[in-house]
Parts: C-alpha cells; sequence; structure tokens
C-alpha cells in the first residue's frame, strides 16, 4: 500500500473516530463550495472546491467578555477539487481560533476565523500547478453568522507547502458553507 493512501486512511480514521475530541457531546458538521482563483497568465485554470467536515469545539473557551469571546475548535475534511480532466482529493485537519460578536441570547452572531492545519492531496499537480508534493499547509481565514446550531460563513483557503519542497505553486480558493451542530 502506497505511504499516501496510508497516511490518507489514518486521518480519515482520526476524523471521524467516535472517540475522537470525546469531550465535546455535540456534533457539528460543515459543508462548504466555492472555486479556485485562477491565473491565466500562468497556465493555471480555476476549478471547483467542495469540503464537507467534522468540528469539535476547543475546551474551555480562552476568553470570555460581556460582547465577544475567544474560542476555537477542531476541523477534520474531506476535500473533492473538480479540475478540467483530472480530479483530486484532499484530507485536512486544521485547528481554527474564532472571535465572536455579542451575547449569547439565543440568536444570530457574527465572528471572524483564522487557522493553519494540514492537508494530504491526492497528486502534487493540480490544475497545471505544482506543488512540489502532496503535503501542504490549509490556511484560512473568513467571517460568517452563527446561532447555538447553524452558521454560514465565507472562507479564504490557501494551500501550499511552505517552500519545504519546489517548486511552491499553491492554491487560492474562495468557499462558502454551512455548519450544522445538533
Amino acid at each position: 500500500m502506497s505511504q499516501k493512501l496510508l497516511s490518507c486512511m489514518a486521518v480519515l480514521a482520526l476524523i471521524f473516530s467516535p472517540a475522537a475530541f470525546a469531550q465535546d457531546s455535540k456534533r457539528s458538521f460543515v459543508f462548504d463550495l466555492g472555486s479556485s482563483a485562477s491565473n491565466a497568465s500562468r497556465g493555471h485554470s480555476e476549478f471547483d472546491v467542495f469540503r464537507i467536515g467534522r468540528q469539535w469545539k476547543f475546551k474551555p473557551t480562552f476568553w470570555q467578555g460581556e460582547s465577544a469571546s475567544l474560542s476555537g475548535y477542531y476541523e477534520g475534511s474531506i476535500n473533492y477539487w473538480s479540475t478540467d480532466g483530472d480530479d483530486v482529493f484532499a484530507v485536512a485537519f486544521s485547528p481554527v481560533f474564532v472571535l465572536s460578536f455579542g451575547s449569547d441570547d439565543g440568536g444570530y452572531h457574527p465572528f471572524i476565523e483564522a487557522g493553519v492545519g494540514l492537508a494530504i492531496l491526492s497528486d502534487d499537480m493540480v490544475a497545471g500547478r505544482n506543488m512540489g508534493s502532496s503535503w501542504q499547509f490549509e490556511n484560512r481565514i473568513g467571517f460568517g453568522m452563527r446561532s447555538a446550531r447553524m452558521g454560514f460563513h465565507y472562507r479564504y483557503m490557501h494551500y501550499s507547502n511552505g517552500d519545504l519542497s519546489k517548486p511552491n505553486q499553491g492554491i487560492d480558493a474562495h468557499v462558502i458553507g454551512m455548519t450544522y451542530r445538533f
């Protein structure tokens, strides 16, 4: 069995294990749709991004003020990038920090988020980009609105190997999505 396949299986087992992060009794699932940023002058084409993931809240909240709080979550995801001809899958795991605004009165509240994690891609060539390695960093910054059960967000995501191998052409993506907690 290939090293890449074994790595993907290990990360998937961690993400979807029932015992993973057992301190969080509630489950959150995230669904994202978007597209990559194209750079036609470099021969890079745009492609569609589909993500599904699971989130676990950090315990405890880092800071709680009267009208804002700082907390976060871990997110494990499976990504599908639909390119012209060669589709790419990725498995990722990221800690994400969240600054939420508003009181906990049951309505929707704005938030901003940022995080850096790891991803493994099924191929190191993606829509004309040579990623240099299957192992990538998954960086994100985003904002949205959420309640106790539902959330809606926009995320700017960047994948690159951090110049750990050459070339490092990277990918930028814009996604919108929703989170459902039950």
